[in-house]
């Protein structure tokens, strides 16, 4: 496995760590931003659980699809939080470095298939 697929996997767990445990921990800008959505806090424990979910699945071989979905489901939550919202600085540098990690793991496991 490459070194930069092995760091920007580190710096992706590091995210979807900061960002699901500030939501579960119950951290007052997550707590703020669910009430501007209004839809009220359950959907904070939800997405919290599934980025600290995001970020073990990264680690985890046997959960490649798994791990898909639940930042596929990220991304439907970001895409909710832009319209909704209006647009987070640094989910977007996480949202580059998972797209860019999903791009070098998706690279890799060509090459390991063509083998």
């Amino acid at each position: 496995m490459p070194a930069v697929f092995i760091a920007l996997r580190v710096v992706l767990t590091g995210f979807f760590l900061f960002f699901g445990l500030q939501k579960l921990l119950g951290a007052e800008p997550a707590i703020a931003l669910y009430n501007d959505l209004g839809f009220g806090q359950w959907p904070r424990f939800v997405t919290g659980t599934v980025e600290v979910l995001g970020a073990l699945a990264l680690w985890t071989p046997a959960a490649g699809v798994a791990g898909f979905f639940l930042i596929a489901a990220m991304a439907v939550g970001f895409v909710a939080k832009l319209a909704f919202v209006g647009p987070p600085v640094w989910h977007l540098a996480a949202l580059l470095v998972a797209t860019t990690a999903l791009m070098i793991g998706h690279s890799a496991n060509r090459k390991r298939a063509d083998r």
